[in-house]
Parts: C-alpha cells; sequence; structure tokens
C-alpha cells in the first residue's frame, strides 16, 4: 500500500515566514525609497560627514535586516523540504536501507523494516548481511563492493532472509550518497521482494520446459508458423518427416497451404526420395505474444499401405472370381464341341458295328480317338493355365542364350517343314528367372507365330532384347497376319481366339501373361505392327550389376 504523506509545518512557523515575507517586501521598498532620494542637508549642528555616515548606516541596516530575512526563508523552505523529503523515504512502498562502507545499516524506512519483519531501532546498526542468504553472499559483497569502488548505481539479484529466517527473492539496487560530515561515502540501497516474479517466471518456465517435452517427444510432427507461414518452431518428429534439420526450415516458408479446421492429406517427399502420406491439421494459436498457426502431421503412410494393399486383393480376389467364371464358361464350351463329336462317332460306330460295315469302323475310331486327343489337349492347357504362376520355384541367375537355343532346337523339325527362319541376337543378358517356365514362354510364343502366320510369304521369326533400367524388355517378333490394334488387350484373356484361321485352345497367352507375371515382369503387344507382323514384348529382371551380354549358353 502507498502511503503519501507531506509533513506541513506548524502554526507559528507559517506565520513567521509570513511576516518575514511581508517585513522583507517593506524593507526593500524603504531601501528603494531611500536610495532614489537625496540626502537632504540637517539644519542641525551634527556635520555633514556624520549625517551622511548615518544614512549609510541605516542603508546597511535595513540590508542586513533583508539577509537575514531571506536567511531565515531559506532555512524554513530548506525544513520543509527535509520534512518532505523524510515522509516520503520513510513511507515509501519500497524498502530503503542507508549502509556506511562496512554495510552496516545507519538508517532504514518502514518498508524496509517491514520487508525483513523487524523493527527500526532494531535494524539500525545491524550488519545488513546478516539478512543475506549465505549462497548469495558472495554476489552482494561484489554488488557492494563495485558500487563503492565506481560510484556508478548497481543492480543484482539475490536472496534474502526475514527475521524469522524466512527467504525470499529480492532485487537489490544501490547507489552512493555521501555522508554530511565526512569524506566517507554511503551506500543508499533500494531492495525489491520479487518472490512472486519469480515463482511466476519459474511456473512459466515449468510450463514451457512441459511444453517442449510434450511437443519434442510426440510421434506426430508438430510445426508452429506466424501467420505468414514462416516456420518458427519445428519438433525432432517432424524433422524425420520430411528428413531434414530444423534449421532448414526456421524462417523459410512452410511448404503446403495452411487450412484451419480441415484435415487434409500431405504427401511429403523426403530428400532421399521417398514419400510419405500425413494428415495435416492446423489451428490457430500464440506463440510469444503472436497470432500463430500450430500445424500437427500425422503419418498414415502404413494405413495407406494396408489400405492399397486391401484394394488390390479385392482387385485381385474380383479378378480370380471373373477369372473363374471365364475359366469354368471356356471350359463348358470347349468341352462340348469333343464331346458332342464323340457322342456322335459312337453313334455312327454302334451302326455301322451293326451293318457289319467294317469299312467305315476304323474311321470311326480314328475321329473318337481325335475327339479324345483334342479333349486331352484341352484338359492339359487348362491344367497348365491354372499352375502357370504356382510352379515359379527355382529364380536364379541364368543364361537367357542357352533358354533360347535349347527352344529352338525342339522347333527345328517343325520350323524346317513350313520353310520358316528363326534369327536372334548374339548374345543375350543373363537374367533372374526359372528356366522352365521362361522356356514354356518362348515355346507359346514360336508356336503362336507358326499358328497365325501368313501362308503367303516364307515366315521368319527374330527374337532379341532391348536393355532398360532394371530390367531387360525381350521381343518376339514374326511377319505374320498380325492383330488388330483394337485387340492386343484382347489377346492375353483365356480362351480368347483373334482368329477362326488359327490353331490352338486360347489358353497359351493366358498362361504365358502369368509365368512373366510371376516373375515382376510384363507383357504386352508392340503397336504399330498390325498386319504386318505381330511382336510381343516382355521384360524379366537383369542381373544387378550387369548390363553385358551373357556367357553364350554357359550358366
Amino acid at each position: 500500500m502507498t502511503i503519501r504523506c507531506e509533513a506541513p509545518l506548524n502554526k507559528e512557523d507559517k506565520m513567521a515566514k509570513e511576516r518575514i515575507r511581508e517585513r522583507a517586501g517593506e524593507l526593500r521598498q524603504r531601501a528603494e525609497k531611500i536610495l532614489a532620494e537625496e540626502p537632504q542637508p540637517i539644519r542641525t549642528m551634527v556635520p555633514a560627514d556624520i549625517q551622511k555616515l548615518i544614512y549609510e548606516l541605516n542603508v546597511h541596516q535595513i540590508e542586513l535586516e533583508m539577509q537575514n530575512a531571506e536567511l531565515r526563508r531559506v532555512q524554513l523552505e530548506l525544513q520543509e523540504a527535509r520534512d518532505k523529503y523524510l515522509n516520503l523515504y520513510d513511507f515509501a512502498p519500497t524498502g530503503y536501507f542507508t549502509l556506511d562502507h562496512n554495510s552496516l545499516i545507519v538508517d532504514v524506512n518502514l518498508a524496509g523494516s517491514e520487508l525483513l519483519g523487524s523493527e527500526k531501532h532494531r535494524l539500525i546498526g545491524a550488519q545488513f548481511t546478516s539478512s543475506i542468504s549465505p549462497d548469495s553472499q558472495d554476489a552482494f559483497y561484489l554488488h557492494y563492493r563495485e558500487v563503492l569502488k565506481t560510484g556508478i548505481k548497481g543492480n543484482c539479484e539475490l536472496k534474502m532472509l526475514k527475521a524469522d529466517g524466512t527467504p525470499f527473492h529480492a532485487q537489490m539496487i544501490s547507489m552512493v550518497v555521501p555522508e554530511k560530515d565526512a569524506n566517507i561515502n554511503q551506500c543508499r540501497t533500494a531492495v525489491i521482494d520479487i518472490s512472486e516474479r519469480k515463482r511466476i517466471e519459474k511456473r512459466l518456465w515449468d510450463s514451457m520446459s512441459n511444453f517442449h517435452k510434450v511437443v519434442n517427444n510426440n510421434a506426430d510432427g508438430i510445426i508452429v508458423t506466424n501467420r505468414e507461414g514462416i516456420v518458427q518452431f519445428i519438433n525432432p518428429a517432424a524433422e524425420s518427416f520430411f528428413g531434414r534439420k530444423s534449421e532448414d526450415f526456421k524462417g523459410k516458408q512452410f511448404d503446403f497451404p495452411i487450412t484451419l479446421s480441415d484435415v487434409t492429406e500431405v504427401d511429403i517427399t523426403r530428400q532421399a526420395g521417398e514419400i510419405v502420406v500425413a494428415e495435416m491439421r492446423a489451428a490457430e494459436t500464440m506463440w510469444y505474444d503472436e497470432i500463430s498457426y500450430l500445424i500437427s502431421l500425422h503419418d498414415i503412410s502404413e494405413r495407406k499401405k494396408a489400405q492399397q494393399a486391401q484394394e488390390r486383393l479385392s482387385q485381385q480376389l474380383q479378378a480370380k472370381v471373373s477369372e473363374l467364371e471365364t475359366f469354368s464358361y471356356g471350359i463348358a464350351h470347349d468341352l462340348k464341341s469333343p464331346l458332342v463329336s464323340i457322342e456322335g462317332f459312337s453313334r455312327l460306330l454302334r451302326e455301322d458295328i451293326q451293318n457289319q460295315k467294317v469299312e467305315n469302323v476304323q474311321e470311326d475310331i480314328r475321329l473318337l480317338e481325335s475327339g479324345v486327343r483334342k479333349m486331352q489337349d484341352f484338359l492339359n492347357s487348362t491344367l497348365g493355365y491354372s499352375r502357370a504362376g504356382h510352379l515359379i520355384k527355382r529364380i536364379k541367375s541364368v543364361s537367357f542364350s542357352k533358354i533360347v537355343n535349347e527352344v529352338i532346337t525342339e522347333f527345328n523339325g517343325q520350323i524346317s517343314s513350313i520353310g520358316a527362319t528363326v534369327s536372334t541376337a548374339k548374345t543375350f543378358p543373363m537374367v533372374y528367372a526359372d528356366k522352365v517356365r521362361i522356356a514354356e514362354v518362348l515355346t507359346n510364343l514360336i508356336q503362336n507365330s507358326i499358328n497365325y502366320r501368313d501362308k503367303t510369304v516364307p515366315l521368319k521369326i527374330e527374337i532379341g532384347y532391348q536393355p532398360s533400367e532394371g530390367e531387360v524388355v525381350f521381343f518376339v517378333r514374326d511377319n505374320g497376319t498380325g492383330i488388330e490394334e483394337s485387340e492386343t488387350e484382347k489377346v492375353f484373356d483365356l480362351f480368347y481366339r483373334g482368329s477362326t484361321e488359327g490353331e490352338g485352345s486360347g489358353i497359351g497367352l493366358a498362361i504365358v501373361k502369368k509365368i512373366i507375371e510371376a516373375h515382376g515382369g510384363r507383357i504386352w503387344v508392340q503397336e504399330g505392327h498390325s498386319r504386318k507382323g505381330t511382336t510381343m514384348c516382355f521384360t524379366l529382371p537383369k542381373q544387378s550389376g550387369t548390363n553385358k551380354g551373357d556367357n553364350n549358353g554357359k550358366d
């Protein structure tokens, strides 16, 4: 509580002060009048020099009375000022201590005695350091000696003790004041209790410390930006999100537009090229007394992967169901024809036997056997398709040249009989594959070229490759009847026959696709060769660290 108390002069001093002021005014007017008048000769027997002397004495007397009056007025005003100062000092809300050069308390005001919890008369003459906490003694002596030595006002914070031993935090401001009757300096020290401020600072510090602990240990990325989107703070989780240090963000524009109250998905590309998917939320907050945005990033990459995996599984399941439906329909459709043939020829065989037409029996039996073979070939093809993607076991580094040479050798007789030629690249790269299944792929593709050849020109088949990043693109090209561009995607469907002129079950290319995809590759019909032959392309992973030709058939 602040107490303002001015010590007014008592009634007698006020009246005396007023009389002095009036008398001084009268004397001033009288002196001015005397000085303005010429001395008149007195018609007495007093000599002129005596008269002049009397005149001067009167003037000096008036001046002396004026000086005494002025001195008395100054003394009264000084007393008034001193009384005001003492009242201000005593009743000031801040504790003031006057200390001598040995830090003994010369004087203390009421606030100072209340601050230390002791009476004023008990404090005067006591050692000020007895109210200083032991762990702050050195800090006080350093502060006090520096002020006395330099004469410059000093400021420090330390711990003090009340008379009952209760500690408190204090701010101390000291300045030198000279003693009245000696050349020894005294020190006027103001002491302010800052315990509450310290408690607030500690609570604020603890709160900020806890905030930083929570934020820094949070699994979600936390970023604080100002209203212009300039990054002010970023936690370790956010650093991990971006794969960069906080120094790369602070003071720079945040990478994504900030939308309040909405959850948005963002793709974060790390420096290594890895993409992390995160849910971003933003809210308005205060950051160091400024309106800012608090942004949180929650990693949903695994969830997205799980969703994508679930979608892929769903698509695969739908594809399997569709494939099963097609498979069932194809089997029913393609088995119907040989079964009808077998049934018809069986009836003819029975009739020919009954009619003893021996010459027709042998033909009937041949036709029956042909129908059975067609049914057996079809069943073998469907069995091969069903097992195509599941028999990929022996994947290893193999010579593609060796596979090509072995497959061509098996076709030598058929190729010669139709006057066809097969050319291959001089060398092929080593690949990671199941040798048996890749041989099956080449067998199906070469057989397809033979089945759908243009019989008006000699068949030419070319087997080669083109290197690509991380894989090898192989091709089997022919000059056959070709495939319509509208049908290039359909040729790999189960039981699809693009031309009634060709032979086959419509399963071969579906088997080829299954085998290539089981190796992690792709297969397609190269565009631009419609009605000018067909180029079938497929990929296989190449051997790591090599892009050279292989060893010409040696594994």
